[in-house]
């Protein structure tokens, strides 16, 4: 890595302010001589990232999170040091002495960001040229202002379009590949545009600045697919690119972020047209979700715009199904949150341009608490006057009040109060005593169960990670013991690693999900050393061991701490003697094969989520998990290769 002086970094320091950096990223208030803000880095509840003007640096008290300017690009970014350096150079306007490369796995996010802010303006300029497309966001009741406020744009439909522009203006095709503008066809191996005979909205950053793309298929377009006997999706997005991830990513954020802090309180809505509807109509404070369900990245995101966030969703049935996949997950955590559902069956975009912004923040007021709404969607599916009717609501709820994880200190202690709301609600609907429902909520749920969102990736062990359930006998039953060569190998490997290295907790909270472990017993380790390090406190086993009741995890963790166990993973032997191999290379080799395990259990997801969706029925859906497999599969074969070439070199 090429090295710079310091009177380079100085330089660049010296012309950017942290706050002013920090500020384009995250709502901050000022407090005292600093700021604070919610802390990106961890699942913050309350603000707790302090940045000083004084020193320009920024320290998180509770996940441990801090550095100077540098240490937050490259940490928020998720990019490598150079990057990172790159980046703030050319913000800063700042010439760097020698080139910093990028890496091998192709051009950095500057060269990305660059390519996309380039195909924004090429798509810009196509829309003024098309009487269609520009006659399709009339017929839409979209504005001229707000059609240049969101940058709308047009992708004619052409196999190389864009491709032969950036061509003639000089750009590096390899860098529209990479930027996911241009793809390969399966069967020739040709590039070829990604966007054809779409309308384009650009999809931007915190920042504004446009990171992908989403396009709309033209109606005309669209009719000449289906009468050729081929099927096109209504709504495409770009792939997965180092600057795009659509779970981490909301659109309209940049242009919702001010408008959400002064109003308290974000909607959330699932299409385009229905963001820039409700900008139109004078509320800015709305967001779409790009087409994918919700999820952990979603829920951060909103809670760092506002306090509040309102989910609206579509008044048919597809809306409705929409709004209870969302319900466990907003949930599970300590967030304040609201379900609007429009009525009629409409879409919002129908809805704010037929009605207007009155009638919409009319239903805001109304809109349900999220167990309230639970509720009353089980009420009104079953008939509540017949047993078996009243039997089947109680258990639909039941059964989502039993996976939500439980009260774990002052953070989860709202949760248990919310749950009691519910029970109470349920019990006066159907005229039971609320304590069999508690009772009956207690037998469902299971000890240390991880919650369950959009996407399951670990498996539940059989039997539980902890102890001392008593028996029939009234007396505790033996804990049993939990051998290393028990825990999955790979599991083990991990556990081992930051017993004797706690100090490489943070990097690995960022990477490796605690449901994706298999082992239980690895989960309920992990979880401590998850839970000490989000309070600010390193990791050591002695910690850790403090967290854990069951006493055979206790020895458990005595045997995984040095000595290191003689049959770890990656043991080596020399001349019949055991090698051990340095934590870092032990790291850097277990991080990516758990990774690809928890991206195969992914996969078999995704196959058992398509097995159960009808094509015809929801056709939308289904491709949408089709696409997403296909993506998973390529990063799959991304990941076997990189691990190939590595092993070869």
């Amino acid at each position: 890595m090429p090295r710079h002086s310091e009177a380079t970094l100085a330089a660049i320091k010296g012309a950017i302010d942290i706050v002013s950096l920090i500020g384009e990223y995250l709502p901050l208030h000022r407090a005292g001589s600093k700021f604070k803000a919610l802390c990106p880095f961890h699942d913050d509840h309350n603000p707790s990232l302090e940045i000083n003007p004084e020193r320009q640096t920024y320290k998180c008290w509770s996940c441990g999170a801090g550095g100077d300017l540098f240490d937050f690009v490259k940490d928020y970014e998720r990019v490598e040091f150079p990057e990172a350096l790159r980046m703030l150079a050319e913000r800063a306007g700042v010439a760097l002495e020698t080139p910093s490369p990028a890496s091998g796995s192709g051009p950095g996010k500057a060269e990305l960001l660059r390519a996309c802010a380039w195909a924004e303006r090429a798509f810009r300029t196509a829309l003024v040229g098309s009487d269609e497309a520009r006659g399709y966001l009339q017929r839409r009741g979209l504005s001229a202002a707000m059609v240049e406020r969101f940058g709308l744009g047009f992708a004619p439909d052409r196999r190389d379009w864009l491709l032969a522009r950036g061509r003639r203006e000089g750009v590096d095709v390899a860098l529209l590949e990479r930027a996911g503008l241009v793809s390969r066809g399966e069967k020739d191996g040709g590039l070829r545009d990604r966007f054809r005979g779409r309308v384009i909205f650009p999809i931007r950053d915190i920042r504004g600045r446009a990171i992908a793309f989403g396009g709309r298929i033209l109606p005309s377009v669209e009719q000449r697919m289906a009468e050729s006997g081929r099927g096109v999706a209504k709504y495409l997005n770009s792939p997965e690119t180092p600057l795009f991830q659509k779970r981490r990513n909301l659109y309209a954020v940049d242009l919702a972020r001010e408008a959400a802090r002064s109003a308290g309180w974000v909607a959330v809505v699932e299409g385009y047209t229905d963001v820039v509807a409700a900008h139109q109509v004078g509320l800015a404070n709305v967001v779409g979700t790009l087409g994918t369900a919700l999820g952990d990245d979603h829920v951060q995101a909103l809670r760092r715009l506002a306090d509040r966030a309102v989910l609206v969703f579509d008044g048919d049935e597809a809306g409705q199904k929409a709004a209870d996949r969302s319900l466990e997950l907003f949930l599970s955590h300590e967030v304040d949150v609201r379900v609007l559902t429009l009525p009629g069956g409409q879409d919002p975009c129908d809805f704010l341009l037929g009605e207007g912004k009155a009638a919409f923040l009319g239903l805001v007021e109304a809109a349900a608490d999220p167990l309230d709404y639970l509720v009353d969607r089980s009420s009104s599916a079953f008939d509540l006057d017949d047993v078996d009717g009243a039997r089947r609501a109680a258990e639909a709820v039941l059964d989502v009040l039993a996976r939500l994880p439980g009260a774990r200190g002052a953070g989860r202690a709202g949760l248990d109060l919310k749950a009691a709301k519910a029970l109470d609600r349920l019990a006066h609907r159907l005229r039971l005593p609320v304590e069999a429902l508690r009772r009956d909520l207690a037998k469902r749920r299971r000890p240390d169960r991880p919650a369950h969102h959009h996407v399951q990736l670990g498996r539940i062990e059989e039997g539980p990670a902890t102890s001392g359930r008593t028996g029939g006998d009234g007396e505790a039953s033996p804990a049993p013991a939990i051998r290393p060569a028990d825990l999955d190998p790979l599991d083990r490997e991990l556990i081992e690693i930051l017993l004797n290295e706690p100090q490489v907790v943070g990097q690995v909270i960022t990477r490796v999900e605690l449901s994706s472990l298999r082992s239980q017993a690895a989960r309920a380790i992990l979880g401590a050393c998850y839970d000490l390090h989000g309070e600010g406190r390193q990791a050591t086993a002695s910690e850790v061991a403090d967290r854990l009741e069951d006493p055979g995890l206790r020895a458990l963790l005595a045997s995984l701490v040095s000595p290191i166990d003689p049959r770890p993973l990656s043991e080596r032997y020399r001349n019949g003697r055991y090698l051990p191999r340095p934590w870092r290379d032990r790291l850097a080799e277990l991080l990516p094969r758990l990774a690809e395990r928890a991206g195969r259990d992914r996969l078999r997801d995704l196959e058992g989520a398509l097995a159960e969706t009808d094509p015809a029925a929801e056709p939308e859906t289904y491709r949408e998990l089709w696409r997403e497999k296909m993506r998973l599969m390529l990063e799959l074969r991304r990941m076997v290769a990189t691990k190939k070439s590595s092993d070869a070199s």
